[in-house]
């Protein structure tokens, strides 16, 4: 992470395209909206995450704040990105599934190959499996609040939801998670 003290700095000059400075946003921020996107909708968060740093690149030479500003507003075009593929997606009738999660799937001497490429459909990571069970206003709650490290207040703004909305989601989804995972990580 880029220290609280080198910040101004650094925006300064990446808002006037200096490569050094982009990078070491794209590196101190870029493991975060990945995280919170890929959890959201999968293997399209990568190419959300680079239409959210287009976005930044766009508006960054008018950008004024410290670190916590910048990461909220980081997530809010990221979250305004992903509202907008999420409703571009209602509108098509099936979800294309790409060449290469299939490719390595050895169909041959298999009883029931529609189970083996299901199976390789629905590998997610550990975070995507956690979250993948909750109500999306609840996943997206804490993927801001724990991934994304945003305060309470501005979780509430992003989802235009008050505080203490946001606050009970995350309980709810934090009660979820530990219901269906306590046991195992106390006998781990």
């Amino acid at each position: 992470m880029i220290s609280d003290t080198e910040f101004p700095r650094v925006v300064a000059a990446a808002g006037q395209g200096e490569a050094w400075a982009l990078a070491a946003l794209y590196r101190s921020y870029q493991p975060l909206l990945l995280r919170y996107l890929r959890a959201q909708e999968g293997d399209a968060g990568d190419d959300l995450a680079s239409e959210a740093w287009i976005g930044v690149a766009r508006g960054l030479a008018h950008f004024q704040g410290d670190q916590s500003a910048f990461r909220s507003w980081l997530f809010t075009i990221a979250r305004r990105r992903l509202i907008e593929f999420r409703r571009r997606n209602t509108r098509r009738r099936t979800d294309a599934v790409a060449s290469d999660r299939l490719d390595d799937v050895d169909l041959r001497n298999r009883l029931d190959p529609e189970v083996d490429v299901l199976d390789r459909l629905t590998a997610q990571s550990a975070v995507d499996e956690m979250v993948a069970g909750l109500p999306r206003d609840q996943a997206e709650a804490v993927l801001l609040r724990v991934v994304g490290g945003l305060p309470v207040a501005e979780v509430a703004r992003l989802m235009e939801r008050s505080p203490g909305h946001v606050r009970v989601l995350c309980h709810r989804a934090l009660r979820k998670l530990a219901e269906r995972y306590g046991p195992e990580v106390r006998t781990a």
